[in-house]
């Protein structure tokens, strides 16, 4: 014979085990590590996993996957086919990017072809937002935990760091995260493509950043930083600007064993009100 008080605790247990189940999936999100593997990736893109760790690099920043995240000039989208899809279920991933309404035709085109892009796969990037670069901030003041911007740097030494920087400092929350990598020169000349570390700390602070400390991630000691065409002669670009044309395969092999170029990684943090 049923005992109908034990019938009610197991339906009791059976609900609570469902609501757990429930629970668990609906705040189950893939791992950053999944993301990496993940089959949305190019073989192409995961090669260059070798030399830009990006799980050792997200790590050592801080990442989570609930956190807002504004990454700049994401370009091709190499870094970004990883963030959107982390931060698409329980954060937020912002690309600050192309103005729509500039009057350069191939600002314009760029802005639609990463728009495209990112509409083209709403399953990994449907929570994906872009802003342009206007204004003092990158989308709304204090509404972002971290900033990533991955080898931009080198393009605004001498024009637009202390402006870029400043909007950054702005866009952040207080304690919000600033992560930069960019190619290192060996002095405080800013040359080729590489440059000064200790100057890069030097601009951030003076905006307000407090340093938080670098990581050797993506350091590449076989990188002699002395092409005729700066850093882009390594890969991934591989220019041949500069290089003698009659030993030029012989050549973009070496530059193929050192593989990308040396890099630092650094982390910052807005200071907390």
């Amino acid at each position: 014979m049923n005992n109908p008080k034990r019938s009610l605790n197991r339906s009791f247990y059976n609900k609570i085990l469902i609501v757990m189940i429930l629970c668990f999936s609906f705040s189950y999100s893939q791992s950053l590590q999944d993301i990496i593997e993940g089959n949305h990736r190019s073989s192409k893109n995961k090669a260059r996993d070798e030399y830009r760790s990006p799980l050792e690099t997200l790590q050592f920043f801080g990442l989570k996957d609930n956190m807002t995240v504004v990454e700049i000039s994401p370009g091709g989208g190499w870094y970004q086919e990883i963030l959107a899809p982390y931060l698409n279920k329980n954060g937020q991933y912002i690309s600050a990017t192309y103005d729509p309404d500039s009057d350069e035709q191939r600002i314009k085109d760029r802005y639609k072809s990463e728009r495209d892009r990112l509409n083209a796969k709403k399953g990994l990037y449907g929570n994906a937002k872009m802003v342009a670069f206007k204004g003092n901030a990158y989308g709304e003041p204090s509404s972002a935990d971290m900033i990533l911007t991955f080898r931009n740097y080198h393009n605004w030494v001498g024009n637009t760091e202390f402006e870029k920087l400043r909007a950054m400092f702005n866009t952040l929350k207080p304690g919000g995260i600033l992560g930069v990598t960019d190619h290192r020169s060996n002095s405080i000349v800013d040359e080729k493509g590489y440059t000064c570390e200790p100057c890069m700390i030097k601009d951030a602070e003076a905006i307000g950043f407090i340093y938080v400390g670098s990581s050797q991630i993506n350091s590449n000691a076989k990188d002699t930083k002395d092409y005729p065409g700066g850093v882009w002669n390594l890969p991934p670009t591989l220019s041949k600007n500069g290089l003698d044309k009659s030993i030029l395969k012989k050549k973009q092999k070496e530059l193929k064993k050192i593989g990308e170029s040396d890099r630092y990684t650094l982390k910052f943090i807005k200071p907390s009100l």
